[in-house]
């Protein structure tokens, strides 16, 4: 039995006629009949009554109607799924975040996208560096977001780049300023980054005279911008940190402009040259609509 035979037999009912059903098929009535009578043979029983004016179906053939109707409805939607899998449109993409401030530039390209996508999955994790790494190398996840990372297995797509500013508790002596000049840190106790290899080159890139960059002994060093926050928040510290809108609470915080600090905070896609998920490319375009890459 094939799907031919189904579909022919399903107009024939459709429409009590075999020329009728003939021409909404747009081939010959004597190839309807003959797949009907071929399709009777293979059952053995009489699926329609047929006389000079009517065509009706048999008490078996109005049975095997109804499981017709459900064969080929899922027939359809699998052929729909799989254009659906195939173009991008229906899926999952797994993506893998550093910080909050990946996240914050990223969520309304999340927003846009599910909006655009609506049977796309999005599973959402949060990494650190050498996991991240690894978790794009193995396919555990399909797209990364850090500020530089380093090999020649994976893509790299350059999405938004800012310069920092201080961030202060709402109480923090400093909350009022307009600009943050180096001697208003004298005495602060200022939360900074444990470097790894790429991180320290980055940063040594971006200093020389003119920009020496900080030169405070009294830190606390922290792993990522998440801590920096919390820390920021319990009044605990001062950062320098890109201004964050999405996810840190604007009540116990503020972002000051600054002339202190000048190495830029970049938003960097990092995904696997053989990942072939149609769906990751799809959202690789929703980023370039989202942001002019610098």
């Amino acid at each position: 039995m094939d799907f031919k035979k189904l579909r022919y037999f399903s107009e024939v009912a459709r429409l009590k006629s075999f020329s009728k059903a003939a021409k909404v098929l747009y081939v010959s009535q004597t190839a309807v009949s003959q797949q009907i009578a071929a399709m009777e043979a293979e059952l053995g029983v009489e699926l329609f009554y047929r006389d000079k004016k009517n065509v009706r179906l048999t008490l078996p053939g109005e049975v095997f109607l109804q499981d017709s109707k459900r064969i080929l409805k899922l027939y359809e939607n699998a052929v729909i799924k799989t254009r659906e899998v195939s173009s991008g449109s229906e899926g999952m993409i797994k993506i893998g975040f550093f910080s909050m401030f990946d996240r914050d530039v990223i969520a309304p390209v999340l927003f846009s996208f599910h909006q655009g996508f609506p049977k796309v999955k999005l599973s959402i994790v949060q990494c650190n560096y050498e996991d991240m790494k690894l978790n794009i190398l193995n396919g555990t996840i399909d797209i990364g977001f850090y500020f530089k990372m380093e090999s020649e297995e994976i893509e790299e797509l350059k999405v938004y780049q800012t310069y920092p500013r201080l961030c202060v508790n709402r109480n923090h002596r400093l909350s009022g300023k307009t600009v943050i000049q180096p001697e208003d840190l004298l005495a602060e106790q200022v939360i900074s980054y444990i470097k790894n290899k790429e991180q320290s080159d980055y940063y040594k890139a971006h200093h020389n005279s003119d920009n020496p960059g900080l030169s405070i002994d009294n830190s606390i060093l922290v792993e990522n911008m998440d801590d920096a926050v919390m820390l920021v928040s319990m009044n605990a510290g001062i950062s320098f940190l890109p201004e964050i809108t999405n996810f840190i609470n604007h009540d116990q915080v503020v972002f000051i402009r600054q002339d202190v600090e000048k190495v830029p905070f970049n938003v960097n896609a990092y995904w696997s040259k053989e990942n072939t998920n149609p769906v990751l490319y799809r959202f690789l375009n929703e980023i370039k609509k989202k942001y002019s890459l610098f």
